[in-house]
């Protein structure tokens, strides 16, 4: 799946048969779809491309679906494009086209219509006669432009040796043998790319565990793997049974519960290495206690000779990572979050810190440009030098100069529409604070009533993790220092994070692991804490509404089986939620795992 692993599989495949290996392409399927087009692209007029064809990022696929929709006369807000790239992508990854959208016909027999059906669904013809329009537009901008979106890249080529028996027969000559990692990470355009290189020959092996396939978020399907023998008749199935990682007792606990699910190929693992610790379980008070018990662990083992680097924290969504986090800095517990930025330094955070510190200190010229832009309110960056020229000439604090720029014409029109709501909110919030009203409320009515949650949440329609939730849980944050501290100043809050910070330095190799259940695919650690073991976290609620029971219980069954020597499966009954509490259940998952004995309060 990238290019890191691939350039692994050709180092070590030269070692084995040096310079033989040279001979092989050893690429990812996006890689070898990028060669292969170059060299036949030629052939193909349709793709109305030439070999020298660029390959779009992301900010120019976005900039390209802005003018569609300008173009069409849509409104941007109320259509984003970031919403029609992640649909047209869907879709592409599906061999669908735009055609099938807008005809809702079945012409393409690259494409599974019943899967598309599915996905298109009878409610959505407005919707996806839209996304077809965009998409035609869209289409045409990157054609004239000589480029391909990374979506485009399999999906031409797959296309293209369809319709092109000449490049199809070279490739089929050409590559008598392929094999195929990871195969149930697959996705339909994947699978036909594997079908029409393999020809009649269908000399394929694919390596893969249909118990490990968790990434449908991303178009995978799980279908590629489990009916491996019906799209390549005749083919022979080798079960890899034997686990190298955990002990017995882990795998005990992680075959009971992925034998729950109904679409699998059914096997058990089994080790060599003997039974080891039994697997060991916490239901906390709360999520507070919850992060106490695992920095807690941590530190006693820690005192007995483990390392840090010995420990992982699995977290299901970012959101849960920031109570782990807080707790192991105010325990001296050197940490990381591997696979992404640490809580406070996603962007979305920064952006409601940024609410929080310009209400503190008006002043504070960097937070009021993020506020300025998160969400966007129409005042750009001569906009944003205009206001910090007249707070400087005038001796204005920054939000006065947001009205007083208004009212002497400096912003006119949609800038200062945005000035004077961002004004009136924040001044509403300045008299509530000055009014000894809790500060974690009117932070929270701020970010709220500015718009920025909204904004996250309809761009996170079309992402596997919610960032509205990171924002969320800055304000839970406030809330638990509140009730903590009860003196506490909204000042004083900001003082403690900004130390606790400065304090982190350079922490070494040396550190705790924090990361998702997603990134921790293919790792491995000697002691593993699986975190939030409830419904409606793991398995998450929003997969439970879409109907993802299983793909959410192959999630626990990859996180359970990271563990090599001692695993942990943690949860809490009640969870904070800004100012209050939400009474938890325990995740069926622990019931599945550990043969229907639920754990009791406390126990370990």
């Amino acid at each position: 799946f990238t290019n890191k692993a691939a350039q692994e599989m050709r180092e070590r495949a030269k070692a084995l048969v040096g310079d033989a290996a040279e001979r092989v392409m050893i690429r990812t399927f996006h890689s070898a779809a990028v060669v292969l087009l170059r060299e036949s692209l030629h052939q193909y007029p349709q793709a109305g491309r030439d070999k020298k064809f660029s390959i779009a990022d992301p900010s120019a696929q976005l900039a390209l679906v802005k003018e569609a929709i300008a173009e069409r006369n849509f409104d941007i807000k109320a259509n984003k494009p970031e919403t029609f790239l992640w649909r047209i992508g869907r879709y592409k990854n599906e061999m669908a086209d735009a055609d099938t959208l807008l005809y809702r016909r079945a012409n393409n027999p690259l494409m599974d219509w019943p899967r598309v059906q599915t996905m298109i669904g009878e409610t959505d013809r407005y919707v996806n006669r839209l996304t077809a329009e965009i998409w035609k537009r869209y289409d045409e901008k990157l054609r004239a432009t000589n480029m391909f979106d990374f979506d485009d890249l399999i999906n031409v080529f797959v296309r293209m040796l369809m319709d092109v028996p000449a490049v199809r027969e070279k490739y089929q000559g050409r590559f008598h043998y392929i094999q195929v990692d990871e195969f149930q990470d697959t996705n339909i355009a994947q699978l036909q790319m594997v079908k029409l290189l393999a020809g009649d020959r269908q000399n394929v092996m694919a390596v893969g565990d249909d118990a490990q396939s968790i990434y449908s978020w991303r178009s995978a399907d799980i279908r590629c793997i489990l009916e491996f023998e019906r799209i390549f008749t005749g083919a022979k199935m080798v079960l890899l049974e034997q686990n190298y990682r955990s002990s017995a007792s882990i795998l005990k606990v992680a075959n009971r519960l992925i034998s729950h699910n109904k679409n699998q190929r059914a096997k058990t693992l089994f080790t060599a290495s003997g039974d080891g610790w039994p697997v060991r379980t916490y239901e906390a008070d709360s999520d507070l206690d919850e992060a106490r018990f695992v920095v807690a662990e941590i530190k006693k083992a820690a005192a007995l000779g483990r390392k840090y680097s010995d420990f992982a924290v699995l977290v299901r969504v970012g959101a849960q990572s920031r109570v782990f986090e807080d707790r192991l800095r105010e325990e001296g517990v050197p940490f990381t979050v591997v696979g992404g930025p640490s809580f406070y330094d996603r962007r979305e955070v920064q952006d409601c810190m940024a609410y929080v510190r310009l209400l503190d200190n008006p002043k504070d010229s960097v937070s009021f440009e993020r506020v300025l832009s998160a969400p966007k309110k129409g005042i750009g960056e001569r906009g944003y030098q205009k206001l910090l020229a007249l707070a400087s000439q005038r001796e204005l604090d920054l939000i006065h100069a947001l009205k007083v720029a208004v009212d002497e014409k400096v912003l006119t029109d949609q800038a200062a529409a945005g000035a004077m709501k961002a004004h009136a909110l924040f001044e509403h919030a300045r008299r509530e604070i000055d009014a000894d009203r809790p500060f974690p409320q009117v932070v929270e009515e701020l970010v709220r009533e500015s718009g920025l949650i909204g904004a996250l949440e309809a761009e996170d329609k079309q992402k596997e993790e919610r960032r509205a939730d990171m924002v969320r849980s800055v304000i839970t944050s406030l809330y638990e220092s509140r009730r903590r501290w009860p003196n506490l100043t909204l000042h004083g809050y900001l003082d403690r994070l900004s130390l606790s910070d400065a304090q982190d330095g350079d922490k070494g190799d040396d550190v705790v692991k924090i990361q998702s259940i997603h990134s921790s695919k293919g790792l491995e650690y000697p002691v593993v804490f699986v975190v939030g073991m409830e419904q409606g976290m793991l398995p998450n609620r929003r997969a439970l509404e879409e109907g993802n029971l299983e793909e959410e219980r192959r999630l626990a069954y990859v996180a359970m089986t990271r563990a090599r020597e001692l695993l942990y499966l943690t949860g809490c009954r009640i969870r904070s939620d800004r100012g209050g509490f939400s009474v938890t259940e325990a995740s069926q998952f622990l019931e599945e795992a550990l043969g229907g004995q639920l754990p009791a309060v406390g126990s370990v």
